[in-house]
């Protein structure tokens, strides 16, 4: 747990149970197969060479403001949320859970500090790789870069489409957000949910009764 160690003293993360770690790479290996479905056993076990499994504890800050992003997280489980300073308070932009790649995205691609925190909602069980570690498995298998382009498109078009949301009401993003990302939901508390819309706890409280008085 090498690149974790001032995490690990203040007991933030704890190592992966080895089923569960198992379990992790099986996951990550079929999203890589379901875009390159000729991935072969030595890129595999090059990767799992070069990543680290952990599990940062609920409410630890695994980037902070004005540190560079040198890993991609793969999470396993749990539920991470990327936060930006507005006007000298904390204001979540968006949620990554379980199967998805989370990065401070300028950060980690300019390799420059970041102006992003990225928390730990609940106990997040996270394959990292280096930076480093992973221009080397770009340069060596060409077949890992075409990857790491697919899923770049993926999450750029996840991204643009969800600028639109901006156009709509609190009302309809709150609907928006759980239609297409129900995973969150359950999972988001109030106060981080009103954040990310933009409103206070009263307002999303009468949001959800309009809702359910709709149903």
């Amino acid at each position: 747990m090498k690149s974790w160690q001032h995490l690990e003293r203040k007991g933030m993360v704890e190592p992966v149970p080895l089923e569960i770690q198992e379990q992790m790479f099986g996951a990550l290996f079929q999203t890589v197969k379901e875009m390159h479905p000729n991935m072969t056993d030595e890129l595999a076990q090059e990767i799992m060479e070069r990543c680290e499994v952990v599990r940062f504890k609920k409410k630890t800050t695994i980037l902070d403001y004005g540190e560079t992003c040198r890993h991609v997280f793969f999470t396993g489980q749990g539920l991470v949320r990327a936060i930006f300073l507005h006007n000298g308070v904390d204001q979540t932009f968006w949620f990554m859970g379980k199967m998805d790649f989370v990065i401070s995205v300028r950060s980690f691609y300019r390799q420059q500090p970041s102006t992003e925190r990225l928390v730990a909602m609940e106990d997040t069980d996270c394959i990292t790789i280096h930076w480093d570690d992973l221009e080397y498995l770009y340069d060596k298998y060409e077949s890992f870069n075409r990857v790491g382009r697919l899923l770049t498109q993926f999450y750029y078009d996840q991204a643009m489409e969800r600028m639109k949301w901006f156009y709509f009401s609190a009302k309809e993003r709150y609907q928006m957000l759980f239609e297409e990302y129900p995973k969150f939901f359950g999972k988001v508390p109030d106060a981080t949910l009103a954040s990310y819309l933009g409103i206070d706890k009263a307002t999303l409280s009468r949001i959800r009764n309009a809702l359910n008085r709709e149903n």
